[in-house]
Protein backbone atom coordinates (compact mmCIF):
# COMPACT_ATOMS: atom_id res chain seq x y z
CA UNK A 1 0.00 0.00 0.00
CA UNK A 2 1.70 3.89 -0.90
CA UNK A 3 2.19 6.08 1.56
CA UNK A 4 -0.57 8.35 2.66
CA UNK A 5 -1.13 11.45 1.21
CA UNK A 6 0.59 14.19 2.77
CA UNK A 7 2.47 11.96 4.97
CA UNK A 8 6.12 12.29 5.64
CA UNK A 9 9.36 9.32 4.93
CA UNK A 10 10.58 8.00 7.90
CA UNK A 11 13.24 10.09 9.53
CA UNK A 12 12.04 12.75 7.49
CA UNK A 13 12.76 15.08 10.81
CA UNK A 14 15.84 14.33 11.32
CA UNK A 15 16.76 14.50 7.92
CA UNK A 16 15.48 18.12 7.74
CA UNK A 17 17.35 18.99 10.77
CA UNK A 18 20.79 17.70 9.67
CA UNK A 19 20.43 19.60 6.34
CA UNK A 20 19.47 22.67 8.24
CA UNK A 21 22.85 21.74 10.44
CA UNK A 22 24.80 21.52 7.39
CA UNK A 23 24.02 25.13 5.62
CA UNK A 24 25.12 26.72 8.84
CA UNK A 25 29.16 27.37 8.13
CA UNK A 26 27.25 28.81 4.53
CA UNK A 27 25.12 31.20 6.30
CA UNK A 28 27.57 32.24 8.86
CA UNK A 29 30.37 32.74 6.19
CA UNK A 30 31.26 36.67 5.13
CA UNK A 31 28.63 36.50 2.23
CA UNK A 32 25.90 34.13 4.20
CA UNK A 33 23.18 36.22 4.58
CA UNK A 34 22.99 36.56 0.37
CA UNK A 35 23.12 32.86 -0.14
CA UNK A 36 20.72 32.40 -2.37
CA UNK A 37 18.40 28.64 -2.11
CA UNK A 38 20.92 27.16 -4.71
CA UNK A 39 23.96 28.00 -2.52
CA UNK A 40 22.70 26.82 0.53
CA UNK A 41 21.76 23.46 -1.81
CA UNK A 42 25.48 23.19 -2.47
CA UNK A 43 26.47 23.92 1.10
CA UNK A 44 24.23 20.90 2.18
CA UNK A 45 25.09 18.59 -1.09
CA UNK A 46 21.73 17.98 -1.85
CA UNK A 47 19.30 19.55 -5.00
CA UNK A 48 17.52 22.54 -5.05
CA UNK A 49 14.38 20.34 -5.10
CA UNK A 50 15.85 18.12 -2.18
CA UNK A 51 15.75 21.69 -0.41
CA UNK A 52 12.03 22.50 -1.20
CA UNK A 53 11.06 19.39 -0.44
CA UNK A 54 12.79 19.58 3.04
CA UNK A 55 11.78 23.83 3.19
CA UNK A 56 10.04 25.29 1.28
CA UNK A 57 12.21 28.01 -0.05
CA UNK A 58 15.06 29.66 1.06
CA UNK A 59 13.36 31.55 4.24
CA UNK A 60 12.43 28.09 5.61
CA UNK A 61 16.23 26.93 5.36
CA UNK A 62 17.43 30.02 6.94
CA UNK A 63 15.04 30.24 9.68
CA UNK A 64 15.60 26.35 10.48
CA UNK A 65 18.87 26.85 10.81
CA UNK A 66 18.91 29.97 12.96
CA UNK A 67 16.36 27.62 15.45
CA UNK A 68 19.17 25.18 15.78
CA UNK A 69 22.34 27.69 16.24
CA UNK A 70 21.44 28.66 19.88
CA UNK A 71 21.90 24.56 20.56
CA UNK A 72 24.81 24.85 18.65
CA UNK A 73 26.91 26.81 21.77
CA UNK A 74 24.39 24.92 24.66
CA UNK A 75 27.05 24.01 27.06
CA UNK A 76 28.61 26.92 26.39
CA UNK A 77 25.35 29.02 27.27
CA UNK A 78 24.42 26.66 30.09
CA UNK A 79 27.71 27.58 32.19
CA UNK A 80 26.49 31.47 31.42
CA UNK A 81 23.62 30.38 34.11
CA UNK A 82 26.20 29.38 36.64
CA UNK A 83 27.79 32.44 38.73
CA UNK A 84 31.37 32.04 38.82
CA UNK A 85 31.84 33.78 42.22
CA UNK A 86 29.03 34.00 44.54
CA UNK A 87 31.14 37.93 44.54
CA UNK A 88 28.59 39.62 41.56
CA UNK A 89 31.39 42.32 40.31
CA UNK A 90 33.94 39.12 39.78
CA UNK A 91 31.05 36.99 38.05
CA UNK A 92 29.83 39.68 35.56
CA UNK A 93 33.52 40.48 34.81
CA UNK A 94 33.72 37.12 34.14
CA UNK A 95 30.88 36.61 32.35
CA UNK A 96 31.62 39.55 29.91
CA UNK A 97 35.75 38.67 29.47
CA UNK A 98 34.33 35.43 28.37
CA UNK A 99 31.85 36.37 26.29
CA UNK A 100 34.46 38.78 24.35
CA UNK A 101 36.49 35.82 23.94
CA UNK A 102 34.60 33.49 22.32
CA UNK A 103 33.04 36.44 20.38
CA UNK A 104 36.39 37.06 18.96
CA UNK A 105 38.28 33.45 19.27
CA UNK A 106 35.66 30.98 18.51
CA UNK A 107 32.92 32.51 16.19
CA UNK A 108 30.21 33.77 18.13
CA UNK A 109 30.96 37.12 17.01
CA UNK A 110 30.21 35.38 13.89
CA UNK A 111 27.50 34.07 14.57
CA UNK A 112 25.20 36.84 15.69
CA UNK A 113 26.53 39.22 13.30
CA UNK A 114 25.24 37.16 10.02
CA UNK A 115 22.17 35.93 12.31
CA UNK A 116 21.07 39.70 13.09
CA UNK A 117 22.04 40.44 9.30
CA UNK A 118 19.51 37.91 8.29
CA UNK A 119 17.00 38.50 10.78
CA UNK A 120 16.45 42.35 10.47
CA UNK A 121 13.49 43.67 8.50
CA UNK A 122 12.29 40.28 8.30
CA UNK A 123 8.90 39.31 9.61
CA UNK A 124 10.18 35.26 9.34
CA UNK A 125 13.76 35.10 9.72
CA UNK A 126 13.54 37.57 12.58
CA UNK A 127 12.01 35.24 15.12
CA UNK A 128 14.48 32.49 14.10
CA UNK A 129 17.68 34.95 15.08
CA UNK A 130 15.69 36.12 18.50
CA UNK A 131 14.71 31.93 19.20
CA UNK A 132 17.92 30.89 18.03
CA UNK A 133 20.54 33.22 19.08
CA UNK A 134 19.90 36.39 21.35
CA UNK A 135 17.29 34.60 23.72
CA UNK A 136 19.65 31.43 24.84
CA UNK A 137 22.14 34.45 25.56
CA UNK A 138 19.06 36.94 27.40
CA UNK A 139 17.75 33.95 28.90
CA UNK A 140 20.84 32.07 30.43
CA UNK A 141 22.33 35.51 32.15
CA UNK A 142 18.90 35.74 33.73
CA UNK A 143 19.17 32.84 35.17
CA UNK A 144 22.86 33.92 36.14
CA UNK A 145 21.24 37.01 37.85
CA UNK A 146 18.55 35.44 39.48
CA UNK A 147 21.26 33.04 41.54
CA UNK A 148 22.39 36.72 42.45
CA UNK A 149 19.44 38.26 43.15
CA UNK A 150 18.72 35.16 45.26
CA UNK A 151 21.75 35.71 47.70
CA UNK A 152 20.76 39.43 47.93
CA UNK A 153 23.38 40.81 45.89
CA UNK A 154 20.93 42.49 43.23
CA UNK A 155 17.70 44.62 43.97
CA UNK A 156 15.00 43.90 41.92
CA UNK A 157 11.68 44.43 41.63
CA UNK A 158 9.02 42.50 40.03
CA UNK A 159 9.55 41.44 36.73
CA UNK A 160 12.99 43.37 36.18
CA UNK A 161 15.05 40.35 35.86
CA UNK A 162 15.16 40.28 32.30
CA UNK A 163 15.27 43.99 31.97
CA UNK A 164 18.79 43.79 34.05
CA UNK A 165 19.73 40.94 31.91
CA UNK A 166 18.98 43.12 28.70
CA UNK A 167 20.48 46.15 30.51
CA UNK A 168 23.54 44.12 31.01
CA UNK A 169 24.02 42.68 27.83
CA UNK A 170 23.21 45.50 25.21
CA UNK A 171 26.20 47.66 25.80
CA UNK A 172 28.60 44.76 25.40
CA UNK A 173 26.94 43.00 22.63
CA UNK A 174 26.84 46.48 20.22
CA UNK A 175 30.70 47.11 21.49
CA UNK A 176 31.53 44.18 20.30
CA UNK A 177 29.71 44.26 17.11
CA UNK A 178 31.21 47.84 16.76
CA UNK A 179 34.87 46.40 17.15
CA UNK A 180 34.50 43.36 15.04
CA UNK A 181 31.85 42.60 13.00
CA UNK A 182 31.77 46.36 11.50
CA UNK A 183 35.53 46.57 11.63
CA UNK A 184 35.16 49.70 14.19
CA UNK A 185 38.77 48.58 15.66
CA UNK A 186 40.19 50.06 12.48
CA UNK A 187 38.19 53.90 12.79
CA UNK A 188 36.84 54.06 16.19
CA UNK A 189 39.37 51.52 18.62
CA UNK A 190 37.68 50.98 21.59
CA UNK A 191 39.82 49.20 24.37
CA UNK A 192 37.57 46.12 25.24
CA UNK A 193 38.97 45.03 29.00
CA UNK A 194 38.55 48.62 30.01
CA UNK A 195 35.33 48.91 28.57
CA UNK A 196 34.73 45.84 30.18
CA UNK A 197 35.80 46.82 33.95
CA UNK A 198 33.88 50.09 33.71
CA UNK A 199 30.40 48.64 32.39
CA UNK A 200 30.85 46.39 35.11
CA UNK A 201 31.22 48.67 37.68
CA UNK A 202 28.61 51.25 36.54
CA UNK A 203 25.82 47.69 36.12
CA UNK A 204 26.51 47.18 39.95
CA UNK A 205 26.45 50.24 40.91
CA UNK A 206 22.96 50.82 39.40
CA UNK A 207 21.24 47.54 40.41
CA UNK A 208 22.80 46.97 43.88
Amino acid sequence: MGRPSGSRNEGYDDRREALARSVMPRLIADDGPRASLADLAVAAGVSVATMKHYFGDRTGVVVAALRLLGGQGTPWVESIKRPSSPDLTTSLHDLATALSMAWSRFGVGRVVGAALAIGIHDKEAGPGTVDGVLEPLIQALEARLGVHAAAGALQLGDDELRLASLAFLSPLLMALLHQHELSGAACRPLDVPVFISRHVARFVRAWT
